[in-house]
């Protein structure tokens, strides 16, 4: 099965309710995500424990069953995703790498915030920070999360709806 294609244009974005079999594309993007887009930000032991979050396999199917998932198809690919945990918090979003700044993030963005009233809330990598100040969310505090004994900051942040 391929999960990720080369995106030559970026006519067709859909989105998607998440589906079980949608799960190693899934994990395969988070770990690619994170490993290549990090590089600028985070140490590689940071990214390494980060990206080891993949190996957690029942903590995403729970992620699958008890969160909103939207997957971003491109030509038949997953080239994005993103959660909701209910009410307002943006649980995860994660864009392959071949797909950047390419209108995936912002598309899985506004499908997540039509689903929200009130303020909207995520923990935002610095590397994703300068996207999601672009939609409107300002940083609440720095966190320092760890992961395998690592810290990772990241930030608290908040947006009210316009």
């Amino acid at each position: 099965m391929v999960y990720f294609c080369r995106m030559h244009a970026p006519e067709q974005i859909s989105l998607r309710p998440a589906v079980p079999a949608d799960l190693p594309a899934m994990l395969s993007l988070f770990r690619a995500a994170i490993l290549t887009a990090g590089t600028a930000d985070y140490s590689p032991k940071q990214l390494a424990a980060w990206a080891s979050s993949a190996d957690d396999v029942p903590r995403w199917e729970g992620y699958l069953r008890d969160l909103d998932v939207i997957v971003a198809v491109v030509d038949g690919c997953i080239a994005g995703f993103g959660a909701l945990k209910a009410p307002a918090h943006i649980e995860l979003m994660y864009v392959h790498p071949d797909y950047h700044r390419r209108g995936v993030a912002g598309k899985l963005m506004e499908a997540l915030l039509a689903k929200t009233e009130g303020p909207v809330t995520a923990h935002v990598s610095k590397t994703a920070r300068p996207f999601f100040e672009r939609q409107g969310f300002i940083v609440v505090e720095a966190l320092f999360p760890e992961r395998q004994g690592i810290v990772i900051s990241n930030y608290s942040m908040r947006r009210a709806n316009w």
